[in-house]
């Protein structure tokens, strides 16, 4: 049977990924981002703790510099945090050009709300390991090593994909 709808040629398959950064693109543009990774990468940037109460608002350029270099990272931080994330600047400064992969932010504005809303995920509990999984790893000594291969174990029977390549 023969579907016109459906091309069965994987080299007419595109992924989403790529229209998204082409349809972004000027509106991140706009807030001193080259693109959104920066945003969509920010927990795993500057650790959870930090991504908790703080986000990225826009990137402030020099004027007059073509190399995006030397800029100037807005934050947008939870009410009453403010002091904690001054003392974390330079922290997360050297993180997020460490992403960037050059000297990208070279200063760092905080501005506190009190309508601070996190875009991170809501974190989800990991399965506890079954009982043949705890017999299967319980020959082994380091208490650490049987620990990981426990929680390893756990998500690989778990009956709902944890990976992002499964959705």
């Amino acid at each position: 049977l023969e579907n016109p709808w459906f091309k069965d040629d994987i080299s007419q398959m595109q992924t989403l990924d790529k229209h998204f950064r082409k349809l972004t693109e000027p509106v991140f543009k706009k807030h001193g981002f080259a693109q959104g990774d920066v945003l969509s990468q920010w927990p795993s940037i500057v650790g959870a703790d930090i991504a908790l109460i703080a986000s990225p608002e826009k990137i402030r350029w020099p004027r007059g510099q073509e190399e995006k270099q030397g800029g100037t990272l807005t934050l947008k931080v939870q009410a009453g945090r403010g002091l904690d994330i001054q003392y974390a600047a330079q922290s997360i400064m050297e993180k997020v050009n460490a992403f960037l992969g050059y000297q990208a932010v070279t200063g760092l504005k905080v501005q506190q709300s009190h309508d601070f809303q996190p875009r991170t995920k809501p974190v989800r509990l990991a399965p506890a390991p079954s009982a043949a999984v705890l017999a299967q790893v319980s020959p082994v000594a380091d208490p650490e090593l049987q620990s990981a291969l426990a929680r390893l174990g756990a998500g690989i029977s778990a009956s709902t994909q944890r990976s992002p390549q499964a959705k």
